[in-house]
């Protein structure tokens, strides 16, 4: 008897509360069977609960939950077959039973409860048992054949119920999975939803995400993390040729499940030998596949065993597609995303080893669109005269056509500026006739600066289309905010008037120009982004350029922004 209840499972598939549903099953069978006790029961090696129950004494009718020591339903349960007494006390299995002196149990008839197969609707006789509708007595009973007939039949329309129960958290188990896996972008997002998601709403489970390594030999897990504590870091990788369930769903292209340990370790005894393996029971190994391509290994694994792995097929098999579907998504996107990142980057300008006195540095951070490639660009310019201009601008638009304008823009307005001598507002008047006149078409926001030196000092002549204003920060952490009135944006008036503004700039200043990718935050006012630009500067004075550019992304874009972002910044000495 110990035997069998070490093999009863450790969790129970409904909770110790009052529910309606089999509350209303209990008293059909007072009813039917006229007996003043009737219970629903859920046994587990650690005791039994009663989500339906009538006529229990107290406390047990309120705590709907007894120890072993007081369960009849346990040698159901262990038997699979129904199991009926007329006298609990004078049989020798039932006799000892706490439920005799405490729930005043001496008749007892119960019927095992098993989950419907849920493409025929019918339960299966071998399924495993995950529950008990029982009637009790306080007298002695002899049970007839036609009061057992009853008590099965009640029990299979109990069954029927527990079904649709199961069916019911099935299907939303798998519509949340599917609305969560549809926002994951990348394989870490994937992969940490999934996590949540297993361990949200499948019963404490932990799950692994193992992807194919080139040549497809071997496969790696995506992130320890989200497997159980105690892992070893020796099951990072993985031989497709190994004696393991994830090398074996993988070759196979077929799920594996796992009731508990015994069951693993009895298919695939090397297991311990791989690496240290985390406390764990019941395990699931689940093919990923678009089409016949295998895209990677989903891992999941229980705390506690589950008898009822094999019967939720259906939900392993839904949550492998989606999974499947969500990480090839994610991995074309990481290379679109990546070739978009490349081709951006190679329209960006090598800044110059040299510009005199002054130090430059440039920064360009690609929006979290799915295409993350935009139209923001910076430039610097030494001319044959040794004076440097500075360029940061922006191309309406996000996508490939932007790009491919900013590359058409920015290399007109750099030879422009290499060609010949002229200021701010006659060079970018010359990139808009040059535009209009070459059937450029494209609008774009832009800044653009000459550097001179100037006394002690130097001096700054630009002209600003449409662009945000340049930040100066001085040596004493101050900010100056060169906001003049703008000028229309390029490539709409070529004739359009554009104006020049002068600033003096002392010894140790750093000028900041900037895209808008910078300070336009959704549910922030663009005055508070620029705010926030200047409190930045100010907190990171005495820091070098590239310290003081990786710092201000850090705090207002992040890796990636809601908008593409480039920032140049100049350091005064």
């Amino acid at each position: 008897m110990e035997e069998r209840v070490r093999g009863l499972s450790s969790t129970t598939l409904l909770p110790a509360h009052p529910d309606a549903d089999f509350d209303r099953f209990a008293r059909l069978g007072t009813l039917a069977l006229g007996t003043p006790v009737a219970l629903v029961s859920m046994v587990s090696r650690d005791g039994q609960v009663f989500p339906g129950a009538v006529g229990l004494p107290e406390p047990w009718q309120t705590r709907r939950q007894t120890p072993l020591t007081h369960s009849l339903c346990q040698h159901v349960v262990t038997s699979g077959k129904v199991f009926a007494v007329e006298d609990a006390r004078l049989d020798p299995l039932t006799a000892d039973s706490l439920a005799i002196p405490d729930l005043g149990v001496v008749a007892y008839a119960g019927a095992p409860l098993r989950l419907p197969d849920p493409r025929t609707g019918v339960a299966d006789p071998t399924s495993p048992v995950v529950g008990v509708l029982c009637a009790i007595d306080g007298a002695p009973r002899r049970w007839t054949a036609e009061q057992i007939e009853v008590l099965e039949d009640l029990a299979a329309a109990c069954s029927a119920e527990l079904g649709l129960r199961v069916l019911e958290e099935r299907n939303r188990l798998l519509l949340n999975l599917a609305d969560a896996l549809v926002g994951a972008r990348t394989v870490a997002e994937v992969s940490a939803t999934v996590a949540n998601v297993t361990r949200s709403w499948l019963g404490g489970a932990w799950s692994g995400l193992l992807l194919p390594e080139a040549g497809n030999r071997r496969l790696r897990f995506a992130d320890l993390t989200t497997l159980p504590p105690g892992t070893g870091a020796g099951w990072e990788l993985v031989d497709l040729d190994a004696p393991l369930p994830i090398a074996c769903a993988a070759r196979e292209r077929r799920p594996l499940l796992f009731a508990d340990v015994d069951e693993l370790l009895a298919a695939f005894p090397a297991v311990g030998a791989q690496a240290t393996l985390p406390v764990f029971a019941a395990s699931a190994y689940l093919p990923l596949l678009v089409q016949d391509r295998l895209i990677g290994v989903l891992c999941l694994v229980w705390d506690s065993e589950r008898l009822t792995l094999a019967d939720e097929a259906d939900v392993w098999s839904a949550l492998a597609r989606f999974t499947a579907q969500a990480l090839d998504r994610a991995t074309l996107d990481a290379e679109r995303r990546s070739r978009a990142e490349v081709l951006q980057r190679s329209l960006l300008p090598r800044l110059p080893a040299s510009t005199g006195e002054l130090a430059v540095r440039g920064r360009y951070v690609p929006a979290s669109r799915e295409e993350e490639i935009g139209g923001d660009w910076y430039d610097v310019v030494v001319g044959p005269t040794g004076d440097t201009t500075l360029v940061l601008g922006d191309v309406t638009g996000h996508d490939m056509v932007a790009a491919a304008t900013m590359g058409q823009v920015r290399g007109l307005l750099r030879a422009f500026v290499w060609d010949r001598e002229g200021t701010p507002p006659e060079l970018v008047s010359r990139l808009d006739r040059g535009m209009s006149g070459l059937g450029v078409d494209g609008l774009a926001t832009l800044v653009l600066a000459r550097v001179e030196a100037s006394g002690a000092g130097y001096r700054l002549r630009w002209t600003n289309a449409g662009h945000p204003p340049p930040v100066l920060l001085h040596p004493d952490g101050t900010t100056e905010l060169l906001h003049r009135p703008a000028d229309l944006l390029v490539g709409l008036l070529p004739e359009v008037e554009r104006h020049e503004h002068v600033v003096d700039v002392p010894r140790g200043a750093t000028l900041l120009l900037y895209s808008d990718g910078l300070i336009e935050h959704r549910g922030h006012s663009l005055t508070g982004g620029i705010e926030r630009v200047r409190s930045s500067l100010t907190r990171h004075v005495g820091a070098g350029l590239d310290v003081l550019l990786d710092e201000l992304l850090a705090e207002l874009v992040g890796t990636r922004g809601e908008d593409d972002c480039a920032l140049l910044a100049v350091r005064f000495p």
